[in-house]
């Protein structure tokens, strides 16, 4: 059992160094411990938990807000609903480098979640206390390693080549080192989960800790999601297999099965299930809980009166709809009017009209209690097996292994009793995935991601051709260099040696 005390102290030494978060890689990381901090077990089990609650922590934003503006918000999912400039930028494609949200905040909170892993990959491996076995040295290291290489992949699919940090910065030396490049960062990303997968557990005694921590399965479904970005679908396969049970072809013996119930999902009433691969953990009111998730529920009375910056757009109800996808529908969009008169500011006039009755994402953070200091106790669930089966009929299909892909589907489809699928070409066969996909990982921070492996022509051209409820242009105008964030201009201004990427 870890100690609290010890726990708690970890976390406010890298919280409590936080203030102004400009030039962030020129500067001592503000999520560093010093090595001092770390002499035996406790210390050790403290710090890689310090590193799991900075993720999870509500006073940042990066896992509980941002990856829904990056990967839904940025793609046609949703859209910017609210009265916050920055993310206006990302819906319209007109971001500039010195954006706050989620621009800056993105780089700096994931180079934070960073640096917290690195301080247990460099002090860790020196603790000589008899009660922190090798077995379990390896396992925190392995844990240090998986989320180091999470805080990656999201790095390099927003912003293309990053800064590989790989070591605490100490003595307040500076680092003034270049982008690597984008191969090189899918390198390292790669490198660390496979050392993650050689020394992490198939589960842990405690069950919780098997869908909260970081574990075999965890590392190689990740493994399996960098694979298919990198346009590596032999190897995507493989590592889909390793997870997957005999069920869906796989080998794998975790024991993870889809539920029986889509809602159980995200009802807060079924929190680490058989489908939960790795989940965060809220806990409402703590320094863990998910408050950001009442900028996206529905106004008063289930929360406040909020803006709402991310509502679904017509085009996702319109999918839903088309599909004849109730059971999803209903778990993940939540209908009310939100017309003259009502205390919460009305979306985009370019989405929904005034007189509208507005959508409102469901799915995530129903159980939200309001106001600032409350927050939510649903957990956010980063990895499932639903979207590894997904993953797999997409390497299937992409290797040219079509007929195998088209019962994966199915069997997703089945869950919300929708009719087989019924085409068979290896093109419409990827389509079909593309929307299922869509319509299953809805708010989770996965379309933006999808489209880009469907080809950027594809995506510039879906996006460009986004209508609103009448069928009038939405006036995106994407480009190629528009599928990447900006550098940060703040870190740019303190390092010469930081390029930043075209048209910015």
């Amino acid at each position: 059992m870890f100690r609290y005390s010890k726990h708690i102290a970890l976390i406010a030494a890298v919280l409590g160094t936080i203030g102004c978060k400009k030039d962030f890689l020129n500067q001592t990381p503000q999520n560093t411990v010093s090595s001092g901090d770390f002499k035996n077990a406790s210390d050790a089990e403290a710090a890689i938990v310090g590193a799991y609650s900075l993720m999870a922590n509500s006073t940042y934003w990066y896992y509980s807000w941002n990856y829904l503006i990056d990967g839904d918000v940025r793609a046609d999912n949703c859209y910017s609903g609210g009265s916050a400039p920055d993310i206006d930028g990302v819906d319209n494609f007109t971001s500039v480098a010195t954006d706050n949200q989620p621009i800056s905040e993105d780089w700096y909170e994931l180079y934070m979640d960073i640096g917290a892993c690195n301080s247990v990959l460099d002090n860790v491996p020196s603790i000589t206390d008899p009660l922190l076995t090798g077995t379990r040295k390896a396992q925190i290291l392995g844990e240090a390693k998986f989320l180091r290489a999470y805080h990656y992949s999201h790095l390099v699919r927003n912003y293309g080549g990053v800064v590989l940090q790989l070591h605490t910065i100490v003595n307040d030396q500076h680092t003034l080192k270049a982008r690597s490049p984008v191969d090189s960062v899918y390198f390292q990303i790669v490198s660390d989960l496979k050392d993650a997968e050689a020394s992490l557990p198939v589960s842990y005694t405690d069950p919780a800790s098997s869908h909260s921590r970081a574990t075999q399965g965890a590392a190689q479904a990740l493994l399996a999601k960098v694979y298919a970005q990198m346009d590596d679908y032999r190897s995507c396969l493989d590592y889909c297999n390793k997870v997957l049970p005999p069920l869906y072809g796989g080998t794998g013996t975790a024991g993870y099965q889809l539920l029986s119930n889509f809602d159980w999902l995200f009802d807060s009433q079924h929190k680490n299930s058989a489908e939960s691969i790795f989940e965060l953990q809220h806990t409402a009111g703590t320094i863990t809980h998910g408050y950001a998730q009442g900028l996206m529920l529905p106004p008063s009375p289930l929360t406040q009166y909020w803006t709402k910056f991310a509502p679904p757009t017509q085009d996702l109800v319109k999918a839903f709809r088309e599909a004849g996808d109730s059971i999803r529908y209903s778990s993940s969009i939540f209908w009310q009017y939100n017309g003259p008169g009502s205390a919460n500011p009305v979306p985009s006039p370019a989405h929904y009209a005034a007189t509208d009755t507005i959508p409102y994402i469901w799915k995530i953070g129903r159980n939200f209690t309001g106001g600032w200091s409350g927050g939510s106790g649903d957990n956010l669930v980063l990895l499932r097996l639903a979207d590894l089966v997904l993953l797999k009929a997409e390497a299937l299909n992409a290797l040219g292994q079509t007929a195998a892909a088209i019962p994966l589907v199915n069997a997703i489809r089945a869950r919300v009793k929708l009719a087989p699928i019924t085409v068979t070409s290896q093109t419409d066969v990827a389509l079909a995935i593309l929307k299922e996909r869509r319509l299953e990982l809805a708010f989770e921070g996965e379309r933006w991601y999808d489209l880009l492996r469907f080809g950027a022509a594809y995506t510039i051209n879906l996006m460009n051709s986004q209508v609103d409820g009448k069928g009038v242009s939405l006036g995106y105008q994407v480009t190629a260099n528009r599928l990447l964030y900006p550098i940060p201009q703040a870190d740019r201004d303190n390092n010469p040696n930081l390029s930043q990427n075209p048209e910015y």
